[in-house]
């Protein structure tokens, strides 16, 4: 089986849970004697134009691309690029995949998956986090809440920039929907994940729930030392607030500093602010701040440790760390949140805390510290438990899903490409005349999905809104209608946009929210059964 492994990053640039994820799951699959290559994002050069390296990592041929930070833009286009797509054609091309296993791939491009499937290529995608319905990734609103309720995130974003344009936010929705249509299966790690992304429009028939494997051997011979006058606590993790470490800190300084020794690995935003307020509000207590460490040196900072802490405000997919700490024979707290409960047997493996408490964080640590013979009876607890996790058992169920047949297909939503800034009452129009269901809400079939022109290309769109007024180049818009057109495609031009209206006679013009919205869902109507309806004539 010939396997491309897509992902955002890949080691050894940025190695996170993700990347590291992707890369033991493509040797895994290589060592079995399968054919995998990997095509992955490289921001280590910042290099603009997508420029390619090809070079072999740990035995697998792996394709660079150049990213900058543009590409990542939280607010910007970070899920759409031609250039990479062209990249991605070239490559299957000269290699052709019989599937594709995808991870991350915001900085990339998803137009990835919807060429795949025109293609004829099985793809699966690995749900990491949150970002298939979530800007932010973490379900952490602008305003430091949870969010609840995930129809409502312009009230986080209302809009993105696309170049110079501001277009809505919904667009950004509409084309994450479009391209997830194309994957045959999706797995989550953990049943709290699946589950939120199904209420959030994905089909329950193509999600498979796949705990991340563990390498048990790796971890073998790491043991916690015996319980003493002082309390290791570990985190490891990046050091901003969607982790939970000021939430942490908090509960250090309401312990007896003589019985608490923390060690601190990772890297991030936030260091030296955490570095400080320890300083300021728990002084007493030992600490070590160890920044980022290879990864080959976290079993020896778990080889230290008695109890790994995990006090995440974010919901948590299946935490890495947590599986490696509970191999090492660790207990584990961690905040009763997303899939780390999933984990954490409470009272039999570890302790589990409502996110942000810090007084109850510090009561879970305190039982440790009393009664050393539970903390020793969760570690090993955990221990067995996790031998259910082993790597291979997941490499199993990875290796059938991918060679395995796609999934059965409903109908496709009709695709309307946007060129130009549409104005806020024409699109609500637009949205509430044709696509009432909100984007991260499952979707009829019959409702439409609205993508930045530049985001699709002429051939997969059914119609081409061209929005206005806008400040892009009248030429670029006449070239397009005219692409559109040879196409046999149909074209609605916004009134306002003065120098397309008055240059072209084979649109129709449209005024205003109500007649762009009639007029596109006449053309929507069209598109779909041309026998049925009068070809459309400018009036």
């Amino acid at each position: 089986m010939k396997v491309l492994v897509i992902s955002n990053f890949f080691p050894p640039h940025v190695i996170g849970g993700a990347e590291i994820i992707a890369h033991h799951q493509a040797r895994a699959l290589a060592a079995r004697g399968h054919e995998v290559r990997v095509l992955a994002g490289d921001n280590s050069r910042g290099l603009p134009g997508y420029p390619v390296e090809q070079e072999v990592f740990d035995g697998m041929p792996v394709t660079r691309v150049s990213l900058t930070y543009l590409d990542f833009a939280p607010t910007g286009n970070n899920v759409a690029h031609p250039g990479v797509e062209r990249i991605f054609l070239r490559l299957i091309a000269q290699w052709r995949p019989d599937v594709i296993h995808a991870h991350h791939m915001a900085g990339l491009s998803l137009g990835i998956l919807q060429l795949a499937r025109e293609h004829g290529i099985r793809i699966a995608l690995t749900l990491h986090d949150h970002w298939g319905f979530c800007m932010n990734s973490t379900r952490i609103t602008t305003q430091d809440t949870l969010c609840q309720d995930s129809t409502q995130c312009h009230k986080c974003h209302s809009h993105i920039y696309n170049g110079d344009l501001l277009l809505p936010q919904r667009m950004r929705q509409d084309y994450l929907r479009w391209q997830l249509d194309a994957v045959d299966h999706f797995i989550s790690p953990s049943r709290y994940l699946a589950d939120t992304y199904i209420a959030n429009g994905l089909p329950a028939a193509r999600m498979n729930v796949i705990a991340n494997g563990i390498e048990l051997e790796r971890f073998s011979h790491t043991s916690p030392p015996p319980p003493g006058p002082r309390l290791n606590v570990l985190f490891t993790g990046y050091m901003g607030g969607h982790k939970g470490v000021p939430t942490l800190l908090k509960a250090l300084a309401l312990l007896p500093p003589e019985r608490v020794h923390v060690d601190m690995v990772g890297d991030g935003h936030m260091l030296e602010t955490y570095k400080a307020e320890l300083r300021n509000n728990a002084p007493k207590v030992s600490a070590k701040f160890w920044g980022r460490l290879p990864n080959a040196r976290i079993a020896e900072r778990f080889a230290q440790a008695h109890v790994f802490v995990l006090p995440s405000v974010c919901p948590e997919n299946q935490p890495v760390t947590i599986t490696e700490a509970m191999s090492c024979g660790l207990a584990v707290v961690g905040s009763r949140i997303g899939g780390i409960p999933e984990l954490v047997d409470e009272g039999v493996t570890g302790q589990l805390f409502d996110h942000g408490d810090a007084q109850a964080l510090a009561r879970c640590l305190l039982r440790y510290i009393e009664e050393p013979a539970v903390l020793e009876a969760h570690g090993k607890a955990g221990r067995e438990r996790i031998q259910a996790y082993a790597f291979e058992l997941q490499i199993d169920r990875i290796e059938a899903l991918l060679a395995g047949p796609g999934a059965e297909r409903s109908e496709a939503p009709q695709l309307i490409a946007c060129h130009g800034a549409p104005s806020a009452e024409t699109f609500q129009s637009v949205l509430k005349a044709l696509c009432p269901v909100p984007a991260n809400r499952p979707q009829p079939a019959s409702q439409p999905c609205c993508i930045p022109s530049n985001w699709i290309a002429p051939e997969q769109a059914d119609v081409l809104w061209v929005a206005g007024p806008t400040a892009q180049d009248p030429d670029a818009a006449m070239k397009l209608i005219e692409a559109y057109r040879a196409l046999g495609k149909q074209v609605v031009v916004d009134e306002r946009h003065l120098l397309v209206a008055r240059n072209t006679e084979s649109a129709l013009l449209a005024r205003g929210g109500a007649q762009v919205a009639l007029s596109l869902e006449y053309l929507l109507e069209y598109a779909r059964d041309p026998e049925a309806q009068t070809a459309p004539t400018q009036a």
